[in-house]
C-alpha cells in the first residue's frame, strides 16, 4: 500500500445547484436552413459511402479512395444527422443567474446581480441586434436566439445589452424579473418591465 490513509482529507458531499425556475428549449431543427443542408449533408455522405465503397466507382475523373470516401462519408451520413438532433439552445433562470446553452457556442451566465436593466422586447428583434448563435465576439447589442422574435433584453454595467431570444416571452420574463428582484434589490422606479 502506497501512503498513509489518514492523510487523506474526507470527500465532501457535491452540493446541487437548485432546479431552474423556467427553463425554455429551442431546437435548431426549426430553422429551415439548418434542415436544409443537414438532409444534403446526410443524402451526400451516404451517396459517397454507397457510389465510392460499395460500387466502387470514381466521382467523375476523380477516383476516391474507399478510406478517404468513408472518412468524409461517415460523419456526413451518421454524425450531422445526430448532431442535427442534438442541437438546442437551453435558457434557464435561476434564483441569481440567467444560463444560457447554445448548443454551437457554449454555455454563458449572466449574473442577476450584475445586470442594471431587463427589457422585455415584444417586437422583432432581428433588426437592431447582432444575431449571434456561432461565436463569442465582445460587441455592445448581441441577440442569443433560434427562432424566436421576442425576448429579454439584459444590459451590464460596462453598456453591453444581450436579448435572449424566447418563444415564450411573458412566463421568461416574469421569471427573469422576479429573480432579479430578489438578486438586486431596487426602488421600483428603477425596474424596466
Amino acid at each position: 500500500m502506497i501512503g498513509n490513509m489518514s492523510s487523506f482529507a474526507p470527500v465532501e458531499p457535491v452540493v446541487a445547484e437548485t432546479d431552474p425556475i423556467y427553463r425554455e428549449v429551442q431546437y435548431y431543427r426549426e430553422l429551415p436552413p439548418f434542415t436544409l443542408l443537414t438532409v444534403v449533408g446526410t443524402l451526400f455522405g451516404w451517396f459517397l459511402i454507397v457510389w465510392a465503397v460499395v460500387l466502387g466507382r470514381p466521382l467523375g475523373a476523380l477516383t476516391v479512395p474507399p478510406l478517404l470516401a468513408l472518412a468524409l462519408g461517415l460523419p456526413l451520413g451518421v454524425l450531422l444527422p445526430l448532431a442535427y438532433s442534438r442541437l438546442r439552445m437551453v435558457t434557464e433562470v435561476y434564483p441569481d443567474r440567467v444560463m444560457i446553452n447554445n448548443g454551437m457556442s457554449g454555455r454563458l451566465s449572466f449574473p442577476l446581480a450584475e445586470v442594471t436593466a431587463v427589457d422585455v422586447r415584444d417586437e422583432d428583434i432581428h433588426g437592431d441586434y447582432n444575431v449571434r448563435n456561432v461565436a463569442s465576439e465582445r460587441v455592445t447589442r448581441t441577440a442569443y436566439t433560434v427562432g424566436a422574435n421576442a425576448g429579454i433584453q439584459l444590459t451590464l454595467p460596462d453598456g453591453r445589452q444581450f436579448l435572449i431570444g424566447s418563444k415564450q416571452p411573458q412566463p421568461f420574463a416574469a421569471a427573469v424579473l422576479a429573480a432579479w428582484r430578489a438578486a438586486r434589490p431596487m426602488p421600483s422606479g428603477e425596474i424596466v418591465a
